[in-house]
Order: structure tokens, then sequence, then C-alpha cells
């Protein structure tokens, strides 16, 4: 078996799956009122909270980047920026309105994200490339 293409495909298949779940929700008809709240979101300013879990998302992806070359401490370095983000996420007073699509995309995207950091830690053949 290949462990190596299926640890790389369990780094880029969420990275792409968020992506698309994002241009979906771009093109999603929402209600008026949900429209509305996000501009007025966008003339009021995002929270800090907001920006920093943006930074924390576009450090994340970096970090995937780097297992999928197999850095040294990515796997610790992803960890600690993915449970950043979800304190963040957490703590976040904007709402964060999803279409049905997008929300099974990027669950499946998280599901697929635990069995890679899982793999990295516990996948003799993955864990010895670290």
């Amino acid at each position: 078996m290949n462990y190596i293409s299926y640890f790389r495909f369990l780094i880029v298949a969420p990275i792409l799956m968020v992506i698309v779940a994002v241009i979906l929700d771009f093109a999603y008809p929402f209600p008026e009122s949900v429209n509305g709240y996000y501009g007025q979101l966008a003339v009021d300013g995002f929270s800090g909270l907001y920006n920093a879990q943006l930074l924390i998302a576009v450090l994340a992806f970096s970090a995937d980047f780097m297992m999928f070359f197999f850095v040294r401490h990515s796997r610790e370095i992803w960890i600690l920026l993915i449970t950043l983000f979800y304190i963040l996420a957490s703590l976040m007073p904007e709402l964060t309105i999803m279409s049905p699509l997008s929300i099974v995309m990027v669950q499946v995207a998280s599901l697929m994200a635990g069995l890679k950091i899982s793999l990295a830690y516990l996948s003799p053949p993955i864990r010895d490339l670290f």
C-alpha cells in the first residue's frame, strides 16, 4: 500500500472541501435577512476574534502543507493551531451562517482531518517520516 499517497490525499482533500464550501456559500441564495446581517457586519467591521480566527485558519492551512512535506513538528503545530481555531470560534460574537451542503462538506473535511492526524501519530509508515 502507498501510505504516503493516502496521507497526502487526507491533507489536500479537506483543504479543497473547505474552499469549495466557501465558494458554494457565495453562490447560495440566502434570505435577505442573512445578506443584510453580513452586509451590516461588513459596514461595522468584524470583531478582533473574527480576524484572529481567519489568521489562525490560514496558519493551519500552512501547517497542513508542512505536514504534506513531512516537516518536523508540523503535526504539533497543526494541532495547536486547530485547537486555537476552535477556541476562537466558540468565543466569536458573529454568527456563522452556512448553506446545508457547505455544512456537510466542512464536517466531512473535519472527519478527514481527524483521520489525517491519527495516521500521522499512530501509523508507523507515516509516523516515522516526521
